[in-house]
């Protein structure tokens, strides 16, 4: 039988559990939540790929992730806006506003890595009463801002580059990036909507992450394992090229999607 996880760790034998976070006085509450957030991302800057010469991160085990959207996920059932805005003004004291999942540099890159992100599958179809809140609203805002980014990068002409190095296997980049062109375009118009549909957003979502897949795979790896590989091996720059490209403002979209629906639909 598989222990358990305490609601938060802090060093104890047992943790901190939901009741108890929830008793805790405010100051010890902000504390926790600023320990919480510090124990699961970081500084880009500590282990994160960067490819200067394709403008950023590459973002190998997720992220770039949202200090705000990351503590509202977890505690916003359980204080106020203003603890949570305190809280990510503290963390984000240094300048950071991007973060990086916090990655075990031990974990062996042949081995499954777990997806933190919950399935679309995993939300139920029917809204919940938070629909069309103004928590609600904020975040079809911020979802379509983010597909809106999305959109505008794959109309842009592909980089150059792509499509000039005969990669071993024939790839139709106008293909891929149609793949991924469809569901974004969906998303963004559903989301544009007075009342966006639950069912159409996962179906879209999940759409977009199987175009995602298909768009990043070689040698059957996902983007965030293989990148590394590739350009250390010296395979034709089409993959990292992509990748760098696309892939920060693809799990941007996905986040964002997801972060709505975890306000709106209630979880399996």
């Amino acid at each position: 039988m598989v222990e358990k996880r305490p609601f938060i760790e802090d060093g104890s034998q047992f943790g901190i559990s939901r009741t108890a976070f929830r008793r805790a006085k405010k100051a010890e509450k902000r504390d926790l939540m600023a320990q919480w957030f510090r124990q699961n991302f970081e500084d880009p800057a500590e282990r994160t790929s960067y490819v200067s010469a394709e403008g950023g991160y590459l973002w190998n085990h997720g992220g770039p992730y949202d200090a705000r959207e990351q503590l509202f996920d977890m505690f916003g059932t359980m204080v106020s806006e203003k603890l949570i805005e305190e809280v990510a003004e503290e963390v984000e004291a240094d300048g950071i506003t991007d973060w990086a999942p916090v990655h075990d540099d031990y974990q062996d890159d042949d081995e499954p890595q777990e997806d933190l992100r919950p399935s679309f599958e995993d939300f139920s179809d029917d809204h919940n009463e938070r629909y069309g809140s103004q928590q609600d609203l904020e975040a079809r805002e911020r979802a379509r801002n983010v597909l809106k980014e999305l959109l505008d990068m794959l109309d842009l002409p592909k980089p150059i580059g792509m499509g000039h190095n005969n990669p071993p296997e024939a790839i139709d980049e106008t293909e891929i990036i149609e793949g991924l062109r469809e569901p974004v375009a969906a998303l963004h118009a559903e989301f544009s909507k007075q009342t966006p549909s639950v069912p159409f957003i996962k179906e879209a979502g999940a759409a977009l992450g199987k175009a995602a897949l298909a768009s990043i795979k070689w040698g059957g790896k996902k983007i965030d394992l293989a990148i590394d590989t590739s350009i250390k091996a010296g395979i034709p720059a089409v993959g990292a090229v992509v990748a760098a490209t696309y892939n920060d403002q693809i799990h941007k979209a996905i986040d964002v999607v997801i972060s709505w629906l975890k306000i709106v639909a209630q979880m399996h």
